[in-house]
């Protein structure tokens, strides 16, 4: 029995070698036939070595390309079960936002630094249509989320990207949430963030930063009263 383990866990090893070599030179995934031919087993064999790297996302299927290999995405598991989490303990979207804040300012100084001039003027096209649908008493959320991932697009940090895409995937999903009290008054301050941005106010931008963030935690807060409210 130890040496099955044990030539089981090589063959493992060996996938894994595989899948970091693809990772870093950006070659392809060997072909089924490729892969049982160097891992020595049977078709059934392989799906129980692959089972693993399957559920992570490491290695996926897609029609008409076989499997491939991708970098892990840690949004995924959050999105998720996470989903079923939220719905059973709401308390959860707060700390995520928490979460959520502590990463955007903390990167804030990095990135105001690190925007070029076709990211100021997007982000500028994104206020005037926040203001415009603000004027029409229409929710903006698409453009709030490109504002923000534009934002923080140059810190090349795959890890922030990930988890910032977390929290819209889940934001998206609760409308009940998506309408600020003022929505002029929420534009006006994307606004004013913008304007801090461009002139590099890193003090003026996190005060700004923190006065979003404070809206949406009081729209939770309100949801998760809601919530109760409904349960009783």
């Amino acid at each position: 029995m130890a040496n099955i383990q044990d030539r089981k866990s090589m063959k493992k090893n060996k996938i894994v070698d595989i899948i970091v070599d693809c990772l870093s030179t950006g070659n392809k995934l060997p072909s089924e036939k490729a892969l049982k031919e160097q891992l020595d087993v049977s078709r059934s064999g392989l799906r129980e070595l692959l089972v693993e790297f399957e559920a992570s996302g490491i290695i996926v299927t897609t029609q008409g390309k076989g499997r491939e290999v991708r970098l892990p995405d840690v949004s995924q598991s959050i999105t998720g079960g996470w989903n079923i989490l939220l719905r059973a303990r709401p308390k959860t979207l707060l700390e995520l936002l928490d979460v959520r804040y502590i990463l955007e300012k903390g990167f804030l100084p990095f990135v105001i630094h690190s925007l070029e001039l076709e990211d100021l003027q997007m982000m500028r096209d994104l206020i005037n249509r926040m203001e415009a649908k603000a004027s029409r008493n229409e929710i903006f959320k698409e453009e709030d989320q490109l504002f923000h991932r534009i934002l923080y697009s140059r810190t090349e940090n795959m890890l922030l990207d990930q988890l910032l895409n977390s929290f819209w995937d889940i934001f998206d999903q609760m409308s009940d949430i998506q309408r600020s009290e003022n929505l002029v008054e929420a534009a006006s301050i994307h606004k004013q963030l913008y304007e801090a941005i461009v002139i590099q106010d890193t003090k003026e931008a996190g005060k700004l930063l923190e006065m979003q963030f404070e809206d949406i935690r009081e729209r939770i807060k309100e949801y998760m009263g809601n919530q109760i409210s409904d349960e009783a």
